[in-house]
């Protein structure tokens, strides 16, 4: 599969297309879809998992992104979606890429060198995106003024400066997703119909000849919601249970009212990127784990360095989820969920030669030329549970905060070369903790830990100032060079 590497790094394509991604889960019984030797760099194209919110604007038109979303009256093209096909998951993950030489207990650092939205040719070459204010956002644990639950997605669109970029989206307009089983205005508008999933079937591309299976002859998805196949071979959606549903438009329920209300301010990132972890099943795409996958961390855009401990030869890593904008805790749902075409530099430490800082790493860690980012959840390793699925029932800010803790001591500890009791009161004075998201079942907390704090100890005169913008990992000054730490080993 490797071959000796080159004598100058190779830069290689990925492309989202219906063969090239997996929906829903990560697998280490996965074929790879592409190998890459250590210090290679990876364009990668991510695709939503909302684009089936407003199609014409999102998905036609696109090539790649329209054989995603085939779904014809025999079947979706990308028919397993979910860990169990069940939806249980729900990202469109690009990959896995298999870096050559990384074995369990090596690092993987992956840095994201450039982050840009997919203009839609189908659509002008304009680019929109979606956010869900869906049922396991925090907003239906708070309640509503009226009562009355309900799920409504709004749809953004990306505005193209003079000089091509997007510094801003702005809301174009909303609509209620379905009924929710609730007697709701208009009536006559229950959801979304598609043509019916696939009930039975195997796991494309397996490695090693391995035959893995899902049955769902009971028509059951997220949180066991049965919604059967009619006689026409249709089934009809009343809330955001199963992946990649097709809006049809108008549903009367579009409102054009939030135009002009407000703009976002563009900060692209990956939502879910990870490794492979050592199991002999798929993963829910939907909860960060010690390998990350849909870690949620706004701080994941341009300029940001993620390191990850390999479970699996190969590491195999896989991403997509990829937001134009959110703001920490993800509170609704998701983010502005994007097409995102993304380029990435993938090294790989070994473990006999790492340094401290990525020495027993345990948890994805991020750095930016300003900080470090330490992640916690409700669990460091939820999937050593007997059903790893109940990690959504146990969903604890308290038990993020206490894992988030104990991760960023022990790293300020062997890091900055601190004593436990100069670690504690580090971490009060001089980091910040947030809460990352709410809504991926296993809750983050981060913890902020800026480097000016911990470099060039004998200048105090010189007083902090920011490099990077906050809650981001864009340099205020783009002329800047990124500092990395680790080098390769």
């Amino acid at each position: 599969m490797c071959t000796a590497a080159k004598s100058t790094p190779a830069t290689v394509t990925l492309q989202a297309n219906s063969s090239t991604v997996h929906w829903g889960y990560y697998y280490a019984g996965a074929t790879p879809n592409l190998v890459i030797n250590s210090g290679d760099t990876v364009n990668v194209e991510m695709c939503t998992q909302h684009g089936g919110d407003d199609y014409d604007k999102i998905v036609k038109g696109d090539p790649g992104i329209e054989s995603i979303y085939n779904w014809t009256s025999s079947g979706p093209t990308v028919g397993w979606r979910g860990a169990t096909g069940k939806g249980d998951g729900v990202h469109v993950l690009t990959g896995p890429i298999y870096v050559c030489g990384a074995e369990p207990g090596d690092v993987i650092q992956v840095d994201i060198l450039d982050l840009e939205p997919r203009p839609n040719p189908g659509n002008d070459n304009r680019t929109y995106g979606s956010n869900a204010a869906a049922s396991w956002g925090y907003h239906f644990r708070a309640g509503f003024l009226d009562g009355m639950k309900r799920e409504i997605v709004t749809i953004y669109e990306l505005i193209q400066a003079a000089n091509g970029k997007s510094y801003v989206a702005v809301p174009d307009y909303q609509f209620k997703y379905g009924s929710f089983g609730l007697p709701q205005a208009p009536a006559s508008y229950i959801g979304p119909v598609s043509n019916c999933t696939d009930f039975a079937g195997p796991l494309p591309e397996l490695a090693q000849n391995l035959v893995y299976n899902f049955n769902n002859s009971g028509q059951t998805f997220r949180s066991m919601i049965q919604v059967p196949c009619m006689a026409d071979n249709t089934q009809q959606w009343e809330g955001l249970y199963y992946p990649g549903v097709i809006t049809q438009h108008p549903t009367g329920t579009e409102d054009y009212s939030i135009r002009g209300k407000f703009k976002v301010p563009i900060n692209f990132h990956v939502g879910s990127m990870g490794l492979a972890q050592a199991t002999n099943v798929t993963i829910d795409s939907v909860v960060p784990m010690m390998g990350g996958g849909n870690v949620d961390d706004r701080r994941m855009g341009i300029g940001a360095t993620m390191y990850y401990p390999v479970a699996v030869e190969g590491g195999l890593i896989s991403m997509g989820d990829a937001h134009t904008a959110q703001g920490d805790s993800e509170f609704d749902g998701t983010a502005i969920e994007t097409n995102i075409n993304g380029r990435f530099k993938i090294t790989v430490h070994k473990k006999a030669s790492l340094e401290p800082m990525l020495q027993n790493l345990d948890f994805p860690l991020l750095e930016n030329a300003n900080e470090y980012v330490v992640h916690g959840y409700t669990l460091k390793d939820y999937l050593t549970l007997p059903d790893p699925s109940q990690i959504y029932k146990m969903s604890s800010l308290d038990m993020a905060f206490t894992t988030a803790y104990n991760s960023t001591r022990d790293f300020a500890m062997r890091t900055f070369n601190l004593t436990e009791d100069q670690a504690i009161t580090a971490v009060t004075t001089v980091m910040d903790f947030g809460v990352t998201q709410v809504v991926d079942g296993n809750w983050g907390v981060h913890v902020v830990i800026p480097k000016w704090a911990f470099t060039n100890l004998n200048d105090t005169t010189t007083p902090y100032a920011p490099v990077t913008i906050s809650g981001t990992s864009t340099l205020l000054n783009a002329t800047m060079p990124i500092i990395q730490t680790a080098t390769a080993g």
